[in-house]
Order: structure tokens, then sequence, then C-alpha cells
């Protein structure tokens, strides 16, 4: 028998690759229980709405970004091995599973999601927009980046490509993601 948290976390994880292959309206309750085998009983246990549920994988994705950058943030590490790690896991994930980013699938759907969700996505927005600036700035600070004008709008221009290219790369595929990659780092000095 599966304990509560394991189900939480399965509910969870298969939530999350539903939402970045087919958006917050692509899936229902059933195309969770299904595949876990359970009824839609326990995911309305752990989730009682489908906006729970949303809240949640917003949170689980804030979580994620808040785990994978403290510990940079803290001890001033290496800000290109920090992009060039975000540039590795937006090209991984997108090679792996034909996936976008998170803040991209939300966009699309904003203006359907319940008003948690909304309210919660724009958090996830403002705080990777942060972290990247910072990244960017102290990369600048540091002689290891070159741009011109505000770190905030230089990480608003990144997280745009990479986002705007995964979305074309869905399309047209990966190799519009790769020059848009090779672009970027050339905007930033690093060709």
């Amino acid at each position: 028998m599966r304990s509560r948290t394991d189900t939480r976390s399965k509910i969870v994880e298969l939530a999350q690759q539903l939402l970045l292959e087919r958006g917050y309206n692509g899936f229902s309750y059933q195309d969770i229980s299904k595949p876990l085998g359970v009824k839609n009983a326990a995911i309305h246990y752990h989730f009682p709405t489908k906006e729970d549920l949303g809240v949640a994988l917003i949170n689980e994705f804030r979580e994620i970004l808040h785990t994978r950058t403290t510990d940079f943030m803290q001890s001033g590490g290496n800000p290109v091995n920090q992009l060039e790690g975000y540039i590795g896991f937006i090209l991984d994930s997108f090679k792996r599973d034909k996936t976008i980013c998170p803040m991209g699938i939300l966009a699309v759907d904003l203006f359907t999601l319940p008003e948690k969700m909304q309210i919660h996505a724009q958090l996830l927005v403002n705080e990777m927009i942060r972290w990247l600036t910072r990244v960017l700035d102290a990369g600048r600070d540091a002689g290891l980046f070159f741009f011109n004008g505000p770190a905030v709008d230089k990480a608003v221009a990144v997280k745009s490509v990479l986002q705007g290219a995964a979305q074309l790369a869905r399309l047209n595929g990966a190799g519009i993601l790769d020059n848009a990659v090779v672009q970027l780092r050339r905007d930033l000095g690093r060709a």
C-alpha cells in the first residue's frame, strides 16, 4: 500500500509532466489517476481542486529555483557556471521531452488560470528574473559578461530568448534553440 506522501509525490510528478506537455487546461484528474492506478478521490484528498494542484505545481517549480540558486547566491559561485547550468537545464529538458519552460506554459494559459495560480505564476517569473539579474550583475562585475544597460533588462531578454526559442523549436526542431543559445552567448561576450 502506498503512503500518502508517496502518492502525493507521484501525483505532483505526473501533473508536472502533463503541465509541461499539454498546459494546465490539457489534463484532468483522470489523466493522473489512471496511469497511477488510483481513484480520483486519492487526488482530491491531496488536492481538493485542480487550482490547489496548480498552485502546488507552481510552488514546486519555485522551490526548485530556490534550491538550485540559494547556494550560489550565498557563496558567490561562478556566474558563468550558473548561467550555463540554467541554459543546460532548458536544452536538456527540451531535447529529452520536448517540454518548454513552465513559465512559457503558464503564460500561454494565463487568462484561463484561476486567480491564485495567476498570482503564483507571476511570483515565479519575478523570482526567476531577480535571480537571473543577480547572476548577470555578478558576471558583469567580474568581467565575465559584457552587455549594455541594466542587468534586469538583460535578464528579461535572456529569459525571453530561451523561452521563445524553446517554443519555436517545438514547431521546427531543436536547431532553433541551439542557434538561439549560441547567439545569446555571443550577446554576453561568451562566444
